[in-house]
């Protein structure tokens, strides 16, 4: 099964997704901890975005290698 890493704050948070987007994980640095509960959030919040934006990356990827030399309409 495919999953996909973001991160925040230069690793202090990690998240993972499968590869249809589900949540599997949080990784949170005891060194994050130290930031606060705001900043936590927000590095929470970023490294969603971040397995996010790789997630569907991947995915476009994924669809144009399967869909290369076909000749489909709109594509």
């Amino acid at each position: 099964m495919m999953e996909i890493e973001g991160e925040a704050g230069g690793g202090l948070v990690k998240v993972v997704l499968s590869g249809n987007q589900e949540p599997r994980r949080v990784e949170i640095s005891p060194d994050a901890l130290n930031e606060g509960v705001e900043v936590l959030s927000d590095l929470v919040t970023a490294a969603m975005k971040n397995a996010y934006d790789r997630s569907t990356a991947t995915m476009r990827e994924r669809m144009e290698a399967l869909t290369e030399g076909l000749n489909l309409p709109g594509m």
